[in-house]
C-alpha cells in the first residue's frame, strides 16, 4: 500500500513539475513577442520617410540650359525637375557608359593597345603614343580624366570596331532602362550621341550601385600615367571644372559646339548623395551654382524646433 502511495505522489510531482516549466516557457516567450512586435513598429516608423519641404514663397529658377535636374540618391527625392525627357546631346558624358561596357563586357583585366588610328581620332588629350599598352583600368582612368578621345577609339578598336561597340553601348543603355538614349560612338564626339536627364539619373544610380570606382577615378585631381611596355611615365590631370570642388564625389562632363556645356555629377548635400544633371548650359559651373543655391531657399533644412 505504501508504495502506491509513493508512486502516486512521483506521478503527481512528474505532472506539477511539467506545468510549472510549461508556464514558464511561456512567460520567457512573451517578451520575445513583444520585442518582436517592437522591432516591426520601429521598422515601420523608419520606412515612413520625411521629405524635404518646399517653400513655395520662393519662385522657380531661371535655368540657362535645355535640361536639369537635382536629385538625391539616398532619399529618392528629386528637389529639381526641368525638361527632364527632353533629349539633348551629351558629348563626353558618353565615356561614363563606354567604361561599364568595358567593364562589363570586355573585362578590366584586358590590356588596351594604341593604334596610329586612334591617335588620329579628333583631340590631343591623353598623350597617348602609338604601340603603347595599358591596363585596363589606368586606361578608363585617363580617358575619363583627361576625357580622352584618342582612348574611346581604342576601346571601340578591342571591342571588335565602333559599329560592333556602338550596339554594345545601345544595348547597355536599355538594359539600365535608358530608353530615350542612343549612341553612335564612344567617345561623344557625336552630336547623335543623345539622352535626357531623367535617363542619365538611371545611369548615375547603375554606377552608384554597380561601379562606385568609376566615382574614385573621376574625382582624382591627377593620376600617374605609365603604359606596361614602356618605363616612361607622366602625370593626367582632371579636366573637370569640378574636380577642386569638396562635395564633388565624381562623375563626367561634356562639351562640344553642339552640346554646349554638360555635367552629370555626384555631390554630397545635407548629407547625402545628389546628383545633378545639366544639359546644354552656356556655363554650367554658374548654372549649377544656381541650382543649389535655389535648393537652398526652396527646401530649407530643417531645424529641432520644426521637427514635429
Amino acid at each position: 500500500m505504501k508504495s502506491h502511495v509513493q508512486f502516486f505522489l512521483l506521478i503527481c510531482l512528474l505532472i506539477v513539475s511539467v506545468i510549472v516549466s510549461n508556464f514558464l516557457i511561456k512567460r520567457e516567450k512573451i517578451p520575445d513577442a513583444e520585442v518582436i512586435q517592437e522591432n516591426v513598429l520601429v521598422v515601420e516608423k523608419s520606412e515612413q520617410k520625411k521629405y524635404p519641404t518646399r517653400n513655395w514663397n520662393i519662385s522657380d529658377p531661371v535655368i540657362n540650359a535645355e535640361g536639369a535636374m537635382i536629385y538625391s540618391l539616398d532619399s529618392n527625392f528629386s528637389y529639381l525637375n526641368y525638361q527632364t525627357y527632353k533629349r539633348w546631346p551629351i558629348a563626353s558624358i558618353t565615356k561614363l557608359l563606354t567604361s561599364i561596357v568595358f567593364i562589363e563586357d570586355i573585362g578590366i583585366h584586358k590590356k588596351i593597345p594604341i593604334s596610329q588610328t586612334a591617335l588620329e581620332t579628333e583631340g590631343i588629350s591623353g598623350e597617348f603614343k602609338s604601340g603603347e599598352v595599358y591596363s585596363g583600368q589606368d586606361f578608363l582612368t585617363i580617358m575619363l580624366l583627361a576625357s580622352s578621345n584618342d582612348a574611346a577609339t581604342a576601346i571601340e578598336e578591342l571591342g571588335g570596331g565602333r559599329e560592333k561597340f556602338v550596339v554594345l553601348l545601345n544595348a547597355k543603355a536599355k538594359s539600365i532602362g535608358m530608353n530615350d538614349t542612343y549612341f553612335e560612338d564612344a567617345s561623344g564626339l557625336s552630336p547623335k550621341n543623345v539622352s535626357t536627364p531623367n535617363d542619365l539619373i538611371k545611369l548615375a544610380r547603375y554606377i552608384a550601385e554597380k561601379h562606385p570606382e568609376i566615382l574614385s577615378w573621376t574625382r582624382l585631381q591627377s593620376f600617374f600615367a605609365q603604359s606596361t611596355n614602356s618605363s616612361e611615365s607622366r602625370i593626367i590631370y582632371n579636366i573637370n571644372p569640378f574636380a577642386k570642388d569638396f562635395s564633388f564625389l565624381g562623375g563626367k562632363t561634356g562639351t562640344s559646339p553642339e552640346a554646349r556645356e554638360n555635367i552629370l555629377g555626384f555631390f554630397t548635400f545635407r548629407g547625402e548623395r545628389v546628383v545633378c544633371i545639366i544639359l546644354g548650359s552656356y556655363d554650367r559651373v554658374k548654372t549649377k551654382e544656381v541650382l543649389f543655391g535655389w535648393v537652398e531657399s526652396a527646401y530649407p533644412k530643417e531645424t529641432n524646433n520644426n521637427k514635429s
